[in-house]
């Protein structure tokens, strides 16, 4: 029985391994280019949307992608205000190459507010990504966007 619960222990610890090494961390900050609101920002409805593009730069400042979100108003006052979001980042220079896909619903961005979205894939060396985007917003022109992928 002893034998069984150390190779049963083992494998987990195997298991865990190989999953921690197959995970990655990216992280980017988000700088905006462009951005639209398609209604009143002093007074949003439901189907409003905030069109977003923005360039991504590692931690040394330098440009290794671009990006690209549109997010519609799913909720509005007297309700909290939602808005359900579909985003892009394309990573064009540096070890990873390919679109980063994911979204989700969060609150309209505002400086201090965490967004957290599932990655749902993308293309190239994300073909197969699975996992978390997490967007902080640092001022209205800056965000910062971490990438856990599984």
């Amino acid at each position: 029985m002893t034998r069984l619960l150390t190779l049963v222990v083992l494998g987990i610890a195997v298991v865990s391994t190989l999953a921690e090494a197959k995970s990655k961390r990216i992280h980017v900050t988000a700088k905006v280019v462009q951005q639209t609101f398609t209604g009143d920002s002093d007074n949003p409805k439901i189907g409003d949307q905030l069109i977003t593009s923005v360039e991504l730069h590692d931690k040394h400042d330098m440009e290794v992608g671009t990006g690209a979100g549109a997010c519609t108003i799913v909720s509005a006052p007297p309700l909290d205000t939602l808005v359900q979001c579909l985003l892009t980042a394309v990573f064009a220079k540096g070890q990873l190459i390919g679109q980063l896909i994911f979204g989700g619903v969060a609150p309209l961005p505002e400086i201090g507010v965490v967004a957290h979205f599932g990655i749902f894939g993308g293309t190239g060396d994300f073909r197969k990504a699975r996992g978390e985007a997490t967007l902080v917003v640092i001022t209205p022109e800056l965000q910062e966007g971490t990438f856990d992928l599984e």
